[in-house]
């Protein structure tokens, strides 16, 4: 009886075992069969762009800032207390070349003036003394010369009738007494002529010098007036009747709305471009667009001038379009946003495509019989968000501008 039992618990498992293969493999045996189905080329939705390759000079755009060439801030010359301003002298008034500014008083460099004016005519009065003693020591000494020539002759006489014993040794000593002290006075004349000659030279010298400091009050008392240099607008006026100025203190701030310049941003790329193009950068006629609210404005200019340095955050470089003033009171100010329009240079038998177009900045890819070709191209240019290319695209042919993952030869396609 236990042996049985022993056989029941090792036979049983395997019976069930084998009932489990069994089951599963005629399930496996009767399973349904199924067919498989044939997969389908996806097509793929896409934008496209017809090629029109043409002779194309696009137009740039950049944004810039109206800025003056003259913008000067007038500052007092010559210190002191404002008695009188300009009729115009506002925030925003409008001036002449020669208006008053301010005038500062003159009561100080009037005295000044005249205190100059008296010393030149001391000083001019002393060199007239100065040379009328001069004259005089000249006729002295004229009169002393001819003296000593009569003293030196009668010595020669004395002389000879000493050695013939006619005249006595006294006779001579008074003639030789009188010839020195001729030759004595002589010399004392030419000593004092020499000594009033250096009187004018420095009296020259003093003229000279307060002629100088009447200039120097004369252009204060002129500076006493502060005038306008050039036509323009006042801005930043900080002067009152009253108000005591400082040498240099300032007064106002003068732009010349007559020559405004847009200031705008090139590229590297687009400098470059420019640049070398057979008719340069500079004199390139450009379009200045000023938006106020609803309103537009625009006015002609041209490039005058590019900046001296390349900056080297952005890696472009200034340009300045100066723009044509024809009425001077414009409403235009410096500081006002604008957006600046100006002609590229001219390319030959390109086409213009989305940037999205260019793959691999080598490649477009054209639509023939619903299906993908590619088309192997040169970038000429990038502008804005579009490219220029040239090579073996046609013109006329559709070219795909959508990117989508495993873009290639063959791939079928439908435009929208």
């Amino acid at each position: 009886m236990a042996r049985r039992q022993k056989i029941l618990k090792i036979a049983l498992p395997l019976l069930v075992l084998v009932g489990a293969v069994a089951v599963a493999g005629y399930l496996q045996a009767t399973k349904p069969q199924l067919a498989p189905e044939a997969s389908t080329e996806r097509v793929w939705l896409i934008s496209t762009a017809t090629a029109a390759v043409a002779d194309r000079q696009p137009e740039l755009l950049a944004y810039g800032e109206i800025v003056a060439q003259r913008d000067v801030e007038m500052r007092a010359l010559v210190a002191g207390q404002i008695v009188a301003v300009g009729e115009n002298f506002i925030d925003g008034g409008w001036v002449r070349e020669g208006d008053l500014l301010v005038q500062i008083d003159p009561f100080e460099f009037d005295a000044a003036v005249a205190s100059g004016e008296a010393q030149v005519l001391e000083a001019d009065a002393r060199l007239t003394e100065i040379g009328a003693q001069i004259d005089a020591e000249l006729t002295n000494l004229t009169y002393d010369r001819e003296q000593l020539e009569i003293a030196e002759r009668e010595l020669e006489r004395r002389k000879a009738l000493a050695e013939d014993k006619v005249i006595s040794e006294k006779a001579l000593d008074d003639a030789r007494l009188s010839r020195n002290e001729r030759a004595r006075t002589v010399a004392l004349s030419e000593r004092s002529l020499q000594m009033l000659r250096a009187s004018a030279e420095r009296q020259q010298a003093v003229i000279a010098q307060t002629d100088v400091t009447l200039r120097r009050a004369r252009r204060d008392l002129r500076n006493s007036r502060l005038l306008v240099p050039f036509d323009g607008f006042l801005t930043e006026t900080g002067a009152a009747i009253g108000k005591s100025l400082p040498v240099n203190g300032q007064v106002a701030r003068l732009i010349d709305l007559s020559q405004l310049e847009a200031k705008f941003h090139l590229s590297n790329g687009e400098f470059g471009r420019l640049i070398n193009a057979p008719e340069g950068l500079l004199k390139r006629p450009a379009r200045v667009v000023w938006r106020v609210g609803t309103e537009m404005f625009r006015y002609d200019a041209e490039i005058a001038r590019v900046g001296a340095e390349i900056e080297a955050a952005s890696g472009g470089v200034q340009a300045y379009a100066q723009i044509d003033m024809t009425e001077a009171r414009t409403s235009l100010r410096p500081g006002a946003f604008v957006e600046v329009y100006l002609r590229d240079r001219l390319y030959r038998q390109v086409a213009r495509l989305p940037e999205s177009a260019l793959h691999e900045d080598e490649r477009v890819y054209v639509v023939v019989d619903g299906r993908l070709q590619p088309r192997l191209v040169e970038l000429v240019a990038r502008i804005d968000n579009d490219v220029l290319v040239q090579g073996e695209l046609a013109h006329g042919e559709i070219v795909a501008t959508t990117r989508f993952p495993g873009i290639g030869p063959g791939v079928k396609v439908t435009a929208r």
